[in-house]
């Protein structure tokens, strides 16, 4: 017995010691990756974008200043939703129920499922773009901007043409118009589209600005994922993945004309791949402060960038790029505009790039005006 004892001891002592290592380990490989995705989990609401982003007490507590109902919960209120890894775009938005929104299997802000083949008398409309275009900040799914949008189709459209509408909105935080385009040529087309319509312009400027180019980028969830990799690995004891010298941002922002040329590229090719099903596409150059002339609020002026020129200057030739593209299928609207009448007590924006429910409406109905224009050959007449 003494002899098995003497066996035994030594054998339990190094399954305890293994035991503990792993555990140990166990905890701080978790510690690694809770730290990481802690970080990103912030980001999912508008409170949580709030508490983590330096404001002053105006910016952070004037938000309300942007909603119909100032009584918001920005508890409950998705900004960047979580995502997960999407063939060639990358990262899309992760189908479920995260917060206020509502993203279907195919990865749209909708609770309505896309129906293949598409049913009898339906016009089918894509909305594509950036935050702006999937809805952050909005007070619930039925005031995103593609929602609003559908339900003007549905209330003045649908009985002068016989037809009925669906908008679906397939958008993601932080993409540009090459994710834009990927998603409209390998998988919006495919998807009996008659009309995509793209809210975008703005994240190209922003993405330039930051000295990354569009066309070969990794995208702010995409970078997550890599994160999360990578820790993984460091903590197995293997190799990180490299970082591509390609990708990595330039220490000055982008040339203006640099920025303008990608985003023609990116729409003259997604208008080629819509041609060939036989579906139009109209590009919404989206409003952002920079380059507004509304009169400002002084919360809305604090989000005004060091970078405002730059957003100005871009703005400029992306317009004069657009408009002068030559595609039949092809249709460019200028809204970058559309709140240079409004009062600096008029407040719209949430902070440089995004809109509460009131912007989301003016945005919704110059969409539809030129949607209905497009179908109708007739202009719209928009209610107040």
């Amino acid at each position: 017995m003494k002899k098995l004892l003497y066996l035994l001891l030594p054998t339990l002592a190094l399954c305890m010691l293994v035991g503990l290592g792993y555990g140990v380990g166990v905890y701080t490989v978790a510690g690694r990756f809770e730290k990481t995705i802690h970080w990103v989990e912030q980001g999912e609401t508008l409170a949580g974008v709030l508490a983590i982003t330096p404001l002053n007490d105006e910016q952070r507590n004037g938000i309300k200043n942007a909603y119909s109902n100032p009584d918001i919960d920005a508890r409950n209120i998705s900004w960047s939703v979580p995502n997960q890894p999407t063939p060639f775009v990358g990262t899309a938005p992760a189908p479920g129920q995260h917060h206020n929104a509502h993203i279907n299997a195919w990865q749209m802000r909708n609770s309505e499922e896309v129906q293949v083949p598409k049913p009898a008398g339906v016009y089918r409309i894509f909305l594509t773009g950036g935050s702006t275009a999937f809805g952050s900040g909005a007070p619930s799914q039925d005031k995103t901007i593609g929602s609003l949008l559908n339900g003007l189709l549905a209330d003045r459209l649908s009985q002068k043409t016989g037809r009925r509408y669906e908008v679906f909105t397939f958008a993601n935080p932080s993409w540009a118009s090459t994710q834009e385009r990927i998603a409209i040529e390998n998988y919006l087309s495919e998807l009996q589209p008659d009309l995509v319509v793209s809210l975008s312009g703005n994240n190209d400027v922003f993405w330039g600005d930051a000295g990354r180019n569009v066309l070969w980028f990794a995208a702010g969830a995409d970078e997550y994922f890599q994160t999360l990799v990578n820790t993984g690995l460091k903590t197995a004891g293997r190799k990180e993945l490299s970082a591509l010298p390609q990708a990595r941002p330039t220490s000055q922002p982008v040339a203006a004309e640099l920025v303008s040329y990608r985003l023609e590229k990116n729409a003259r090719l997604s208008a080629q791949a819509l041609e060939h099903v036989n579906a139009d596409w109209i590009f919404f150059l989206q409003p952002t402060l920079s380059v507004t002339r509304k009169a400002l609020s002084s919360r809305e002026q604090a989000f005004v960038p060091a970078s405002k020129n730059y957003f100005v200057q871009c703005y400029a030739l992306m317009s004069s790029s657009l408009a002068g593209l030559r595609q039949s299928n092809f249709r460019f609207v200028d809204l970058s505009k559309i709140f240079d009448s409004y009062q600096a007590t008029d407040e719209v924006f949430l902070d440089q790039f995004h809109f509460g429910d009131k912007g989301n409406a003016v945005i919704a109905d110059a969409m539809f005006s030129a949607i209905a224009h497009h179908l109708t050959g007739q202009s719209a007449v928009s209610k107040p």
